[in-house]
């Protein structure tokens, strides 16, 4: 069989009518549309990580230039107390962009590094409730995590602030614990791969059978 018969029956496969696929067509086809969703997911993430990787670096780089010390432009957080329940659960991971003064406003749901007693220097994600101004004339903010009863003690200077907080992903703090253990890191690397390799292996034992036989 020359090479253009082989790509013209796999080309066969993928525009035939489903409603005549036998079984190993059936998942032969499955296992395609697997495999490709899987990998446009992953080239998909890589990208949305590559874009904002470069943002970060460039910003850090400008800010090391200019002799700034701001915080990063972004940055991800993993909650890990009831405070913010219902809106963010315990082991969300939070993504928080960097902001300008005048972009916080009541409502805003922030991080920060927090000044009460109890908490100094601990990284807080709470609502702003309120917003003034100290003793200085600089502006401070008072926060609130939506599971608590009162206010937080301290108030927070715009210097604190992290950033706002503009996603939430629900349960990623699992999986940032465990791949932050060597065995969980091998294991998410090496499983997509196996995976792939063993649905293009099935894919192409079906594919050279059916021609063997035919």
């Amino acid at each position: 069989m020359k090479i253009g018969d082989s790509m013209r029956s796999k080309h066969m496969l993928i525009k035939k009518d489903p409603s005549k696929f036998n079984i190993f067509d059936k998942i032969a086809y499955f296992s395609h549309f697997i495999c490709k969703s899987f990998l446009y997911a992953v080239f998909s993430l890589m990208l949305v990580l590559a874009v904002m990787f470069t943002v970060y670096y460039v910003d850090l780089l400008t800010n090391v230039k200019t002799g700034n010390s701001k915080f990063p432009i972004f940055g991800s957080y993993v909650i890990l107390t009831q405070s913010m329940i219902p809106t963010i659960n315990v082991n969300d991971a939070v993504l928080v962009k960097r902001s300008d003064l005048e972009e916080f406003d009541v409502g805003d749901i922030i991080t920060f590094s927090s000044l009460d007693r109890a908490h100094t220097g601990m990284t807080i994600t709470h609502r702003i409730v309120g917003k003034q101004h100290d003793k200085a004339g600089n502006s401070v903010f008072r926060t609130k995590g939506d599971n608590n009863f009162k206010e937080d003690d301290s108030y927070v200077p715009y210097n604190n602030i992290y950033g706002k907080v503009i996603l939430r992903m629900p349960k990623l703090g699992y999986i940032q614990k465990f791949i932050s253990k060597p065995l969980g890191l091998i294991t998410s690397i090496f499983i997509p791969i196996l995976l792939v390799i063993l649905v293009d292996g099935f894919r192409l034992f079906i594919y050279y059978n059916k021609v063997r036989n035919e």
